[in-house]
């Protein structure tokens, strides 16, 4: 497109450019150029060319003209062509049109970007400047340029052999290859920031990106301060859209992809009863020489004790540098429903590590509170991904000292005959809705249940209920045994047969997990615990 002087009229190429667009992806691209280049000082979009880009200079300020040409012949550019006139008439020719651009003085560099690659002669103008002079090939390009149409100048002066030394050829496949080079460099800036942005938000930012060169384009010449960008401004339009980005990230970020907290508990042993829907897994916290984990099993639990009492919401809204602060905010979201119950929550974060590690699960809540008989209860739930499908796992979780045991066991077994009714399933599904972020969750296969309208059936078979007794168990309160993972086993085994057979048929069609973790002494693990947690 021919381009005259800044005050030129500009009906005819407005309207052409606006069925044609690729150079809005081009001046999209130089914003984004500019962004990396200190001495760029202004952007522009059909002033004295299809885009100008304004930089200082040692000796003053350096002008680029830039050119876009999206001819659709099958042939490569070659020197004919660039070179040809149209009716013999002066100034015309696709070099001169682009030297005659030059109308603002101080030093003018030019640039062709074409959609059709460039004969073999014309491949010297791809290459950088400042790395092809006094390559043989380009000079006796130059000296061909040269030679031809020498009264033909510039306003400034400069003939076509300027031009030439100065001009820099680009090839842009299509429309499609461009705007998947400039997304790409997008990402790579923000992620140069610290930023690792969804697909979809860099999609968003691009096109606003490319609706602001276009809406410079399209303005009038009359309104050059419309354009028009500077450096400056395209840095703080970038800013904006990096803190636009950040929100974005803290907004969906997976909370729970991660797991930064180390594998602890091993596998004692493992019952799948498929046939009645009931399973046993058993962990240990072993033994360190002769002495009982309990102090690495309280800083484990510590460590997990952010994901249990605080949202992903807010999990989200926590970098690297402000992490320390988790411990101490996770406690006072649980003092925010009054005295911490701290046997229940040492339980509650061992089923939590276990599921975490063990089974992959993410929280959809960790502390569900509801009255079961005039008494405050609390339960979990954490989506599982498993071969059949994802599942919900509603757990219990209990603390259990050796005077306690079997009343508590029989509590827990009636709060599960109380879960599976039509009513307290409801509620809970409701409190999960209520609860459930979905965008800091990984995707799943729930949506269609966890509606406020859905069956109680359909959740019925996605439903499974997790039980995790931490116990004092008689093989770890002997003391250090060389044996003790023989009789452990055996202790967990019979606990399992005990348990199993209190299950009732009220819970025949669900399933049922029960985690056993033996603990050498449940009332010295809870003051030990408390103790640490107070002192975070």
């Amino acid at each position: 497109m021919t381009k005259g002087s800044t005050g030129a009229s500009d009906a005819g190429g407005i309207a052409a450019r606006r069925g044609f667009r690729i150079q809005d992806h081009v001046a999209a691209r130089i914003a984004l150029e500019t962004l990396l280049d200190p001495d760029a000082v202004r952007l522009e979009c059909e002033t004295a060319d299809d885009i100008v880009v304004r930089r200082s200079g040692a000796g003053g300020l350096i002008n680029e003209y830039v050119q876009v040409k999206t001819t659709e012949a099958d042939s490569k550019w070659n020197l004919t062509e660039l070179a040809a006139r149209t009716k013999g008439r002066k100034g015309s020719s696709v070099c001169e049109r682009s030297l005659l651009c030059d109308t603002d003085g101080d030093t003018a560099w030019f640039r062709l970007v074409t959609t059709r690659a460039v004969s073999a002669k014309l491949v010297p103008f791809t290459r950088e400047r400042g790395r092809r002079d006094g390559e043989a090939a380009f000079e006796a390009l130059v000296g061909n340029f040269a030679k031809k149409y020498k009264d033909t100048k510039s306003n400034s002066g400069r003939t076509l052999a300027d031009w030439s030394r100065h001009l820099l050829w680009e090839v842009e496949a299509d429309e499609r290859s461009i705007h998947a080079r400039n997304t790409k460099t997008l990402l790579t800036l923000a992620q140069g920031r610290g930023l690792n942005p969804a697909f979809d938000m860099v999609e968003g930012v691009y096109e606003r990106l490319v609706s602001k060169t276009r809406s410079m384009g399209d303005a009038p010449s009359s309104e050059i301060a419309d354009k028009a960008w500077t450096r400056a401004d395209i840095m703080t339009w970038w800013e904006e859209r990096l803190a636009e980005m950040r929100a974005d990230a803290a907004d969906h970020v997976k909370v729970y992809q991660i797991v930064n907290v180390p594998a602890f508990f091993s596998e004692l042993c493992a019952v799948d009863d498929g046939a009645v829907k009931r399973a046993l897994y058993a962990y240990d916290v072993e033994y360190d020489g002769n002495v009982w984990r309990m102090d690495e099993l309280t800083e484990h639990l510590l460590d997990w004790l952010p994901e249990v009492a605080l949202s992903p919401r807010i999990l989200a809204t926590y970098n690297h540098l402000s992490a320390r602060r988790l411990p101490g905010e996770a406690l006072r979201a649980l003092e925010r429903r009054g005295p911490v119950d701290v046997p229940g929550l040492i339980a509650g974060l061992m089923l939590h590590a276990i599921l975490r590690h063990h089974f992959g699960a993410e929280p959809i809540a960790c502390r569900i509170f509801f009255l079961v008989g005039g008494a405050m209860r609390s339960t979990s739930a954490h989506i599982v991904p498993l071969a059949g499908g994802d599942e919900i796992w509603l757990g219990r979780s209990r603390l259990v000292a050796a005077d306690s045991h079997r009343a508590v066991i029989d509590e827990v077994l009636a709060e599960l005959r109380t879960a599976v009714t039509r009513d307290v399933l409801m509620e809970e599904r409701d409190i999960i809705i209520q609860l459930r972020e979905p965008r800091h969750l990984r995707a799943d296969t729930l949506d269609g249940i966890l509606v406020s309208t859905g069956k109680t059936s359909d959740l019925l078979r996605v439903v499974r209920l997790p039980i995790l007794v931490a116990y004092d168990s008689a093989t770890l309160g002997a003391g250090f045994n060389a044996a003790y993972l023989t009789l452990l086993k055996r202790e967990v085994r019979d606990e399992y047969d005990q348990i199993k057979a209190g299950i009732d048929d009220e819970l025949r069609d669900v399933e049922v997990s029960l985690f056993l973790v033996p603990v050498e002494c449940a009332a010295t693990l809870a003051r030990t615990f408390e103790a640490r947690l107070r002192r975070r």
